[in-house]
């Protein structure tokens, strides 16, 4: 099989692999999309530190069932699946554990069934436990923000603000159930927060980009005993943070973050359910579309994050390699 390694920071090469084989609880899968994670851009950009190379990656994928273990009961060859994969599926085919997957209809589109970022998402706003009417902002609202801001509406939140600086995204956000869109660089967001809550600022505040702005802006907009989640993703230099401003609005932090697998399998079934019920819409969502040997090019697009673009997904059509 033809699979993509990253030799080194900024560089994928395409190589030949044996088909891997799935041992008794194992399924081998036939990759039909695999989407391009936030989380690994700062493996191609050199930014992660300690890292050995060559690295095989991917670890959003979905695709079809070739064949599988002897103690496989749930999952037959030619279903449909979408994976909770930890790597290795930017390739023509990955094995996952029978347990790791979800059994799609079969007019599910691939590219939308990305179920680990699914997961992420459904499990952050699980941990932030809304309750009705709960007032809720989304800071550094992209491709998982929108994806949360989908899953909030669903559970019941009242007031949905997204607050990003690209135009492209605040108008997808008002598209998905957003009551309000807000742009740092034309408002004072915090006043404008204030303003909508009546003086009291939100319930619960989601950092959502992993950037130290974010996390500045979202403390000043969370209520007083409200919520506080760090869902971006955090790398490289320390973060600081107004340690007494905290204490004394005395917010429940939360890491938006989880790492036992049972629980992603749980939040990938749950937003996959909710993605076939028609409740949460990825189609806006997947904006960019690449071969497996355009991937060098496509992680180039991913990093820029231009106007217009919100997800990447390396797909697999028939005859990719013609």
């Amino acid at each position: 099989m033809m699979a993509a390694i990253l030799q080194k920071p900024r560089h994928f090469s395409l190589e030949q692999h044996p088909l891997p084989k799935p041992r008794y609880d194992e399924v081998l899968v036939r990759t039909r999309a695999s989407g391009i994670c936030t989380s690994e851009l700062d493996m191609w950009e050199g930014k992660a530190k300690g890292l050995e190379f060559p690295r095989f990656i991917g670890h959003e994928p979905s695709g079809i069932v070739e064949s599988v273990g002897s103690d496989v009961t749930s999952i037959s060859v030619g279903d449909h699946v979408a994976a909770w994969s930890e790597g290795k599926s930017y390739a023509e085919y990955f094995v996952s554990r029978e347990s790791h997957l979800y059994k799609l209809r079969q007019d599910t589109p691939f590219e939308q069934a990305l179920g680990e970022p699914i997961a992420c998402a459904v499990n952050g706003v699980r941990k932030a436990d809304v309750q009705l009417n709960d007032n809720v902002c989304i800071v550094g609202c992209g491709f998982m923000g929108l994806i949360m801001l989908q899953v909030f509406k669903a559970n019941g939140a009242g007031l949905l603000a997204a607050i990003d600086t690209r135009e492209s995204i605040l108008d997808l956000a008002k598209q998905l159930g957003a009551t309000h869109i807000m742009n740092p660089r034309r408002v004072n967001v915090k006043k404008a927060v204030l303003e909508i809550t009546e003086g009291r600022g939100m319930d619960i505040g989601v950092e959502g980009s992993g950037r130290q702005e974010t996390l500045d802006m979202t403390s000043e907009l969370v209520r007083m005993e409200g919520k506080l989640e760090v869902f971006g993703y955090h790398q490289g230099e320390p973060r600081k943070v107004d340690w007494a401003y905290w204490n004394w609005m005395a917010f429940q932090i939360i890491n938006g973050h989880t790492r036992s697998g049972h629980i992603y399998v749980e939040g990938m079934k749950i937003g996959l359910r909710l993605l076939e019920d028609r409740k949460l819409n990825m189609k806006p969502l997947i904006t960019h579309r690449f071969r497996l040997d355009e991937i060098n090019n496509a992680f180039e697009i991913a990093s820029a994050k231009e106007e217009g673009f919100v997800k990447g997904v390396i797909t697999f059509e028939d005859g990719w390699r013609s």
